[in-house]
Parts: structure tokens; sequence; C-alpha cells
């Protein structure tokens, strides 16, 4: 029998005040999933790669401008956020 994998539904922080974007994932685990940090007019700002099987990760965002923001996770899903 074949496993289907599911999808990974992330929760993130919606309004960074400290300048750590936190990200928790929920399903099976993350392995490797690619990042995007996007801003309102469409450029990529930050990316990177989050390895091994997580449940909850950091990122800093602290050299962001205040506004907002678009953090895409491969090409899956994708949240919003609001720096202050």
């Amino acid at each position: 029998m074949k496993q289907i994998d599911q999808p990974i539904m992330i929760t993130i922080t919606e309004i960074v005040k400290d300048g750590i974007l936190e990200i928790q994932f929920s399903g099976h685990g993350t392995g490797n999933k690619f990042y995007q940090i996007i801003c309102s007019k469409g450029n990529v700002l930050q990316q990177g790669k989050i390895t091994g099987f997580t449940q909850r990760t950091c990122l800093y965002v602290g050299d962001l401008k205040n506004g907002n923001y678009t953090l895409k996770l491969d090409e899956t899903e994708s949240k919003e956020f609001i720096v202050q």
C-alpha cells in the first residue's frame, strides 16, 4: 500500500515586532524546504533552505523595513506577515 503524502501546513508569526519570524509546521515533518521572503512589490528579499525534519523554526527578519511581506515555502504554500 502506497502512502500518500499530506500537504504540510504552516503557521507563522503574523505580526513581527522583534525581528524573529517563527514558523510552525504541522504534518509529518518537513524534510528539506526552500523558502523565500517576498516584499509587497514582488521582489525576493531573502531566500534559503530549511533542512531536516522539524516542527518549528525561526528566521531572522530584523533587516527588513516595516511593511507587509510574504513567506513562500516551496511552491506549495505562502503566508503573509507584517514587520513593525
